[in-house]
């Protein structure tokens, strides 16, 4: 995105999809209606822009036992290289109060089901409401996932800037290592609620001459008309 000095930035967008498990037919079917097609349809028509998508393993075989158009969708977005679809716990589990076993367990089981339906290599994890440890890395990276988005407070709170926040980090536990892409709390609270020359307006002010800030922003899926938008 350009202002009038010619400064640039990265903009990166993550939607994620997720439904709590056994929830009813009629609820996830509202929110397919209201958010999950309208947005996957606006983003199709624009082969141009590219996006991340998270989906929830018990939302997404929803999916895939439901709406084989929509799934069809993604897989043509996946095909031209339009999306990346991230890992996860396969039914949005707290890494933190679980077992080892059960955290390798569920995002093995997401990841073999991308893999084995959309072809695309996972190398990024989505964390259950946004919670970080700092022993994290070493599963994660044992599990070959090459990156985490986490809350950009979780920087500031160490003693990093807001300006450090606008670049991705590499952290480590044990010697193993992740990338990790803070998510502009700003962001969060501007898109989609507030007004869009807002959002514009905010990525401009924090452009630099390098134009090699990155600013990513992560938003529900049912914010995008579910959610009284």
């Amino acid at each position: 995105m350009d202002n009038s000095d010619r400064s640039s930035i990265f903009f990166g967008m993550v939607f994620h999809f997720h439904q709590p498990v056994d929830n009813h037919y009629k609820i996830i079917e509202d929110n397919f209606k209201k958010s999950y097609e309208p947005l996957i349809d606006e983003i199709f028509k624009h082969p141009n822009v590219k996006t991340t998508l998270h989906i929830s393993g018990n939302l997404l075989e929803w999916f895939l036992d439901h709406k084989p158009e929509f799934i069809k969708k993604i897989k043509t977005m996946a095909n031209r290289g339009q999306i990346e679809i991230i890992g996860g716990g396969y039914y949005e589990p707290i890494f933190s109060i679980i077992p080892n076993r059960d955290k390798n367990a569920q995002i093995e089981k997401l990841t073999s089901l991308i893999e084995k339906e959309f072809g695309l290599d996972v190398k990024g994890a989505w964390l259950s409401e946004r919670v970080w440890e700092p022993n994290y890395p070493s599963f994660l990276s044992d599990l070959g996932l090459k990156y985490v988005i986490v809350d950009d407070n979780h920087f500031r709170s160490t003693g990093i800037t807001e300006e450090e926040t606008f670049y991705t980090h590499i952290t480590e536990d044990q010697g193993k290592t992740v990338r990790i892409f803070p998510i502009n709390e700003k962001i969060r609270y501007l898109a989609p609620w507030k007004p869009t020359f807002m959002t514009f307006d905010y990525l401009k002010s924090v452009t630099d001459e390098k134009g090699d800030r990155f600013i990513l922003m992560i938003s529900d899926a049912e914010k995008m008309g579910a959610w009284g938008t």
